[in-house]
């Protein structure tokens, strides 16, 4: 019988949040982290815990606490924290979203300054029409359809706000592997030179049979900065291609409270080198195999 899952314990979770990010340098406040376990912490004990770092030095360590298979308006909860206005236009983008049946609203926080991204998990694979054209969506937002449906992208498994970028981020479930041809249309759509050789190997080695991809946009604008391949690794700590020392640093330090680690790479491209960088996300508590692998049968169903 597989092991159980640990259930979110708060006192064990700041101190090693705390530690974590003392070890990355990223900035850490055990006020504001505090205060965010606090607003929900009705919900914690069922939530399932993620952490999250990039390749950037000194950059902020996430977390993320998802509600599996509760709907929960978080974006209420978020403003009556104060960290976000009820009427904030991104806020109703998720609530409009989240308005889908088994759709969930997600969060990601900063530990030094609150709420950074709410996601919306889709338990149904959505038409990237549905989510582009979402009743209060700004035009620049949908006028990007035709370029993302050209490049092959139409089936939509999350999507996302950014608070703190002021940006909206849309997933697709793709085909495993990688061509060239594939890449380069992926990563055109950011402005972003083809990926190097070795890049693609790697990419194409470490996302079957299937792969999430993320897209950028700015509402205001319809502007794509970046965009994003993710992929599940064993072991990320010891994955031969990972030079970045704050990267394996992030994976063989941080804490892990589930039976089994699991980790996810991204590698994200976009017009500039700032825009050209690697992201880890690790499962911290409340997390399994068997919850990823329904989440994944919804999907393909």
């Amino acid at each position: 019988m597989a092991a159980a899952a640990e259930k979110f314990d708060r006192s064990t979770f700041l101190s090693e949040l705390s530690a974590l990010c003392h070890s990355l340098d990223a900035p850490y406040s055990s006020k504001v982290t505090e205060q965010i376990l606090e607003a929900f912490d009705e919900y914690l004990d069922d939530s399932y815990v993620w952490l999250r770092c990039t390749s950037k030095p000194a950059d902020v360590v996430n977390f993320r606490l998802a509600f599996h298979g509760k709907r929960i308006d978080t974006t209420a909860i978020l403003a009556s924290a104060g960290w976000i206005g009820i009427d904030d236009e991104l806020a109703k983008i998720v609530r409009s979203w989240s308005s889908q049946e088994d759709a969930e609203q997600w969060c990601d926080f900063d530990p030094s300054r609150g709420i950074a991204k709410n996601w919306i998990y889709f338990r149904r694979l959505q038409p990237i029409q549905e989510i582009l054209c979402t009743h209060g969506l700004p035009a620049p937002v949908a006028a990007r359809l035709p370029d993302l449906q050209a490049a092959g992208l139409e089936h939509v498994n999350f999507a996302a706000v950014d608070y703190a970028n002021r940006s909206m981020n849309v997933y697709f479930l793709l085909p495993g592997g990688l061509t060239a041809e594939r890449a380069a249309r992926y990563v055109a759509l950011a402005g972003s030179t083809p990926l190097s050789e070795a890049d693609l190997q790697i990419i194409s080695d470490n996302t079957h049979p299937m792969q999430t991809f993320g897209v950028t946009i700015v509402p205001e604008t319809g502007h794509i900065p970046r965009v994003a391949f993710y992929a599940p690794v064993k072991n990320a700590e010891n994955f031969p291609s990972l030079k970045n020392e704050r990267m394996r640093k992030f994976f063989s330090e941080h804490p892990s409270r589930d039976p089994r680690k699991i980790h996810i790479l991204s590698w994200s491209y976009g017009a500039g080198d700032s825009k050209t960088y690697m992201k880890g996300e690790a499962s911290y508590a409340g997390y399994s195999e068997e919850l990823s692998r329904d989440m994944f049968l919804r999907w393909i169903e």
